[in-house]
């Protein structure tokens, strides 16, 4: 099922899982759970096929979709979501800069053919201004390129990209202000961090939000070259002007002649000779010697340069302009078809949507530790319709592996993550050394039977440096790309360990995995019916 992203779509999203994320309080979570599986039921899943797979992207966008018209029900018609002001400033961006660029190639061509009669124009300085800097840049850029495909680590260390991480950043604080005028004051502090989040989430969006600025140059470029051309097709027409050469080197006529018809190569082919490029006789009749002046030269000979002028700047300015805006367009278009959204945040959007809501009832005396389970009256989902199904190596505390039941976790990860349990591993084993050290205890890849890790803690004991370590080995172990969740139990009782995490826990392990700045490490509550 073909879905189609777009920038704006991104930042919304980004947006959405930020506020959702930020609710700490046990009842508002369940409140999201709640809201998430009804726009699933009623807006997504009778639009899926009831054979093939749940397709991640095409969820999510359709989930967006529904919450954008939410937010517009809730907040008023006329609320401009950051997408869209990102979305529209753009567009005025890329207006405003080609404006920009017009008027500037207007100005540059306006002095450098300004004609007095005289002495004629040096082309030296036209072709040098016009078009050899030109081509100077798309060499330099073209180098770029091939040191980001070749090494890609030396080009995201250069100085350039900084530079142009700098642009970017410049441009997302225009947005937020703009942004900050039309959302609620409770909004705005989410905001403000929201275009940090996708400016940090490099991992997952990579080059996509330098495009925009790249783009936008060539927008710039576009209308530059544009400016020279019709001013100096303009002049050309409108006034009697002259071109010359002349250098303070001994350069001889037939060298000059041999530079111009390689440089006319792109179009020589099929532009007729007399006005592709000057003659050499042309040549030979153009240039300028400072102590014989003009009146010597011949008409023909002066007016000869400036089709070839004209060629130039077409070609080496404005054309590979255009190329590049179409190349920054189809790259862009690329990139964002081939985005999985299967990070952290998205993956747990995508659960709290497939996963049926559950009540659960208390446990009697003669019943084992696992709770009695109710699913909610729902319609029933295909088995051959689900997502492919999530197989979890659950990692357990030495200090709490014992009261820990098989059945119990079964139940609840079931419940929660929508998954089961392939393995369970005790960690911080004191007799045993390599109960931490991942390489020992886990295979390197899902292909070996499991598709998460979930990494089970107190939350009312905050985390401290061993615990960051462990994960931080643990990644380094299974790659950048492998989900890897740290599920929050409460204070243990005697008939569950799976019991409500308070809002100030859940927010102290919050805030600090998200230093980490790994989008593929989540962080989730494990208690009987999410409470």
């Amino acid at each position: 099922m073909k879905t189609r992203w777009h920038r704006k779509d991104l930042i919304d999203l980004e947006y959405f899982l930020h506020i959702d994320a930020d609710d700490a309080t046990q009842t508002r979570r369940l409140d999201i759970d709640a809201r998430d599986r009804d726009i699933f039921l009623k807006y997504i899943q009778p639009r899926l096929s009831e054979t093939k797979p749940y397709p991640p992207r095409f969820i999510i966008k359709s989930w967006l979709d529904r919450r954008r018209e939410m937010e517009k029900d809730m907040t008023g018609a006329k609320t401009i979501l950051p997408g869209e002001v990102f979305a529209e400033s753009y567009r005025l961006l890329g207006y405003g800069l080609f404006i920009l660029g017009g008027l500037s190639g207007i100005a540059l061509a306006f002095s450098l053919l300004t004609y007095t009669g005289t002495a004629p124009l040096n082309i030296s300085v036209y072709l040098g201004t016009t078009v050899f800097v030109q081509i100077l840049l798309l060499l330099f850029l073209g180098g770029l390129l091939l040191i980001r495909l070749i090494r890609p680590r030396l080009f995201y260390t250069s100085v350039i990209y900084s530079v142009l991480n700098r642009l970017i950043i410049a441009l997302a604080g225009k947005l937020k202000q703009r942004i900050m005028t039309s959302i609620s004051g409770a909004r705005r502090e989410g905001l403000s961090a929201i275009l940090g989040l996708v400016r940090g989430k490099k991992q997952i969006y990579g080059s996509l939000f330098y495009w925009p600025i790249f783009i936008s140059a060539q927008l710039f470029g576009i209308g530059f070259n544009l400016g020279i051309l019709g001013t100096t097709l303009l002049r050309v027409l409108g006034t009697d002007m002259a071109f010359g050469w002349q250098s303070t080197v001994q350069v001889s006529e037939r060298v000059v002649h041999g530079i111009v018809k390689w440089l006319a190569v792109p179009w020589s082919w099929f532009v007729p000779p007399e006005l592709a490029l000057p003659s050499l006789a042309q040549i030979e009749g153009s240039r300028l010697v400072l102590k014989d002046g003009i009146y010597d030269l011949a008409t023909p000979d002066l007016v000869a340069w400036w089709p070839f002028l004209c060629f130039a700047v077409l070609f080496y300015g404005l054309l590979p302009r255009i190329v590049l805006f179409f190349f920054g367009q189809m790259t862009q278009k690329y990139l964002l078809d081939k985005i999985e959204l299967t990070h952290g945040a998205c993956d747990q959007l995508v659960d709290r949507m497939i996963t049926p809501r559950v009540r659960f009832g208390t446990p009697g005396k003669s019943r084992p530790k696992a709770t009695i389970a109710t699913v909610s009256d729902e319609p029933p989902v295909a088995v051959d319709n689900r997502r492919k199904d999530k197989k979890f190596i659950v990692l357990i505390p030495d200090d709490i592996f014992e009261a820990c039941s098989d059945e119990d976790l079964e139940i609840t990860i079931g419940q929660t993550l929508g998954g089961h349990v392939v393995e369970i591993i005790r960690i911080g084993n004191a007799d045993s050394d390599e109960a931490i050290v991942p390489d020992r205890l886990i295979p390197s890849g899902p292909e070996n039977g499991w598709t998460h890790i979930l990494i089970l803690q107190e939350a009312w004991q905050p985390p401290i440096m061993e615990d960051i370590a462990f994960i931080k080995v643990l990644r380094h172990h299974l790659g950048d790309r492998t989900p890897i969740l740290v599920g929050l139990i409460g204070k243990p009782k005697p008939e569950t360990i799976f019991t409500r995490v308070t809002p100030i826990n859940w927010r102290t392990w919050k805030e600090r995995l998200t230093t980490l700045g790994d989008p593929y490490l989540r962080l989730e509550r494990l208690a009987h019916g999410n409470s």
